[in-house]
């Protein structure tokens, strides 16, 4: 018989949703859906793996509410919907929290301490709020699969992204460079682009213009010297030489009694209006292959690029005529200043070192100063020294490491590449076959960014990670292989045994006689692990241990018909799941399509991404529509908002608060009205059924 309840859900949500939610537990929901489904067709959703070494905030009930409506409403439509759990669990986010834990900062103090105990810190915190994020996830009622997750450090994950990658190497996209990549000093590694893109912060910084008086310069040239800009003075110790325009006519100025070579349009700027005549003219190609003066003379340092030049004026035509004064310092920090350097045979020495630091004493800076730090003492010796022309603040856009929130600085360092250029054509075409919710996403973030793809800096040089299963012969650099499989490992290396772990330092100890015929040599694995990111990336497949195992279970399973996540990973978790999907089903062919892993054709799986549809939901910010943060004491902790509204009323009101792409404010007042007015009508009107219903011992579930 029907009994009032409208009243003890007004008064005490948490505990009348409890004992729904405990009657869905006992009966084993989920469960009792799927079997009931046993023989529909599948609906595919792919849960995104977060990192549980951090705690559930409230924009995760958010797209977890998202996930949940929609996986619901094809469960009512009779779908069979998998609910498969996930840990993302590599990555420095699970470093840092262990160098805090320990009190230690950097790679040598992680190595002092030992890579092997570092990474057992690292295995056993991995899942530090694990308990707290089921709990939130059952409490708001998003039913996962935490029975059978995927954990992205479980051997059979690691050896199913040891797959995936081999198949890049056998396609010859796997390759070994050394290129100017963006780079955290205080992580020690460098970063993929998009990883880059998470990171950016307005700062300033001290804008400069600096002279480089010419040395034997023929003619009008003599005693005149090149004009340069940067917002980067603590590149100027590591100056090599000064790149202008071939095609571009610069102006010989006069000013103070002294000559400068720049564009024309440029000196008004620099000197100020009616403070400079043009007595003379020069082309770019005219000023090539002189020499200038030093800005600075210091010893030591690094060499990253031997050469017979240096301080010495270069052509290219990637200098332009927009900001500064056309013509371009250059340092080994800059990629297009390595590139010509190694193609003009210009000696690269750093000043700056791989973890950011000074490695000199010189002009006032001490070496181990942080690379920042150094500007205004550079800057001050080169104003005293009448090096320095003019000097601004500049206040501009700069990337941060998104991990640790250092500034980071642009690092020659050799790497491990994915040539993901080599099919970007393919991967603009299937992402406009993907139904984006919001489309301008998909054709404007997310599309953009796959219209100005780089090649994907893959290797990172740190500890807890997938290793990169790259081994190379210690007598032959260029012999080298990718290995794809435990089992390829135990033939090369000798058995493992069942306790192996495929983890830094132990598999850093396998070494064997190179495999390629005609060779000899000691092959050993290089010591970097895989950006983070491909493992997230690879679960469509790792997650089912593919290709080793569950090959129909991913034929079934690919590709995703819907996922969701929040906009920042429209060039995270989005792209790498891209990326390589449509690497395997498209340029992998003779995999794909040979029947090798599959058999006979099966109707769902296809070629292309890995997704089919994508929801993408904004931000959430505190009542003022300020962004929350431990720091600003603005975060709302979701058991503690559970508790006092119910998961209903907070679900229902970010359901109704506007377009899901959108950041919408959190504010208590809006979710107790939501409780009020809605559930609150929702509950009187069962009250006013459930009342009249026992009046008339009326009974609806009686047959």
């Amino acid at each position: 018989m029907f009994e009032p309840r409208s009243r003890a859900y007004l008064s005490s949500p948490d505990a009348f949703e409890k004992e729904v939610l405990a009657a869905w537990k006992d009966s084993d929901i989920l469960k009792q859906t799927l079997e009931a489904r046993a023989d529909a067709d599948p609906f595919v959703f792919y849960e995104g793996p977060p990192t549980a070494n951090g705690r559930p905030g409230i924009h995760h009930v958010l797209s977890r509410t998202l996930k949940d409506s929609v996986c619901r409403f094809q469960t009512m439509r009779g779908k069979r919907v998998m609910r498969k759990a996930g840990w993302d669990t590599h990555g420095l986010p699970v470093e840092l929290e262990v160098e805090k834990q320990l009190g230690i900062s950097g790679k040598p103090e992680i190595e002092k301490h030992g890579i092997g105990p570092f990474n057992e810190k690292c295995r056993h915190s991995v899942f530090t709020y694990k308990e707290e994020w089921e709990q939130v996830s059952d409490r708001i009622g998003y039913m996962l699969d935490y029975a059978d997750p995927y954990v992205t450090f479980h051997k059979d994950y690691v050896e199913s992204v040891w797959f995936l990658l081999s198949r890049f190497a056998k396609n010859e996209l796997l390759y070994r460079g050394s290129k100017v990549l963006p780079w955290c000093g205080r992580c020690g590694t460098g970063l993929s682009s998009h990883e880059v893109s998470q990171g950016y912060a307005d700062i300033d910084d001290p804008s400069v213009w600096i002279s480089f008086p010419l040395q034997d310069a023929p003619g009008d040239l003599a005693g005149a010297a090149l004009v340069a800009w940067t917002t980067t003075p603590w590149t100027l110790p590591s100056n090599m030489g000064v790149c202008v325009h071939p095609e571009f006519e610069y102006a010989i100025v006069e000013n103070d009694g002294k000559r400068f070579i720049l564009l024309e349009s440029k000196a008004e700027g620099v000197f100020g209006e009616g403070k400079f005549e043009v007595v003379g003219k020069v082309s770019g190609k005219d000023l090539g292959g002189l020499s200038y003066e030093p800005l600075f003379q210091w010893e030591g340092g690094t060499v990253v690029q031997e050469g017979d030049k240096v301080h010495v004026v270069v052509v290219d035509d990637f200098v332009t005529d927009g900001d500064g004064t056309g013509m371009v310092h250059m340092a080994p920090y800059g990629a297009d200043d390595f590139r010509i350097a190694q193609r003009d045979g210009l000696v690269a020495t750093l000043a700056v070192g791989s973890e950011g630091r000074f490695l000199v004493d010189l002009a006032g800076v001490e070496a181990g100063t942080f690379f920042r730090d150094a500007n205004k003492t550079l800057s001050r010796d080169l104003k005293e020294r009448g090096r320095l022309l003019k000097i601004t603040q500049y206040r501009h856009s700069y990337p941060h490491c998104w991990r640790c929130d250092t500034p980071l600085l642009y690092f020659p360092s050799p790497a491990w590449f994915l040539r993901t250029t080599s099919f970007k054509e393919k991967m603009e075409a299937q992402n406009a076959k993907v139904t984006w919710s919001p489309p301008e996403i998909g054709e404007g973030r997310f599309g953009e960014w796959l219209s100005n793809n780089i090649d994907w800096a893959l290797s990172r040089d740190r500890y807890w990670g997938t290793p990169l299963p790259v081994w190379v012969n210690e007598e032959d650099p260029e012999d080298w292989i990718c290995l794809e499989s435990f089992a390829e490992l135990e033939a090369l290396g000798g058995e493992q045994g069942e306790n192996f772990d495929p983890h830094r330092p132990e598999v850093d100890d396998i070494t064997f006689e190179t495999p390629t015929p005609g060779k000899t040599g000691l092959m050993r694995r290089v010591p970097q692990v895989i950006d983070c990111w491909f493992d997230s990336g690879a679960m469509p497949f790792a997650q089912h241990h593919w290709p080793f195992e569950n090959r129909d279970v991913v034929a079934e399973q690919f590709p995703a018909d819907f996922i969701c996540e929040g906009i920042d990973q429209t060039r995270g978790w989005f792209y790498s799941l891209h990326a390589i999907s449509n690497f395997l089903t498209q340029m992998d062919t003779d995999l794909w399509k040979s029947g090798e892993l599959w058999g006979e054709p099966l109707p769902r799986l296809e070629a292309g991404g890995a997704y089919r549809s994508v929801m993408v939901n904004g931000m959430i910010l505190d009542k003022s529509g300020v962004k929350m943060s431990k720091r600003l004491g603005n975060i709302v902790i979701p058991a503690e908002a559970i508790a006092e509204h119910g998961a209903d009323a907070i679900r229902w009101s970010f359901l109704t608060g506007g377009a899901a792409h959108l950041s919408r404010r959190y504010d208590d007042s809006g979710v107790s009205e939501a409780r009020r007015r809605v559930l609150g009508t929702l509950s009187a009107s069962y009250d006013f059924f459930a009342l009249y219903a026992r009046t008339e011992n009326c009974d609806p579930t009686a047959a």
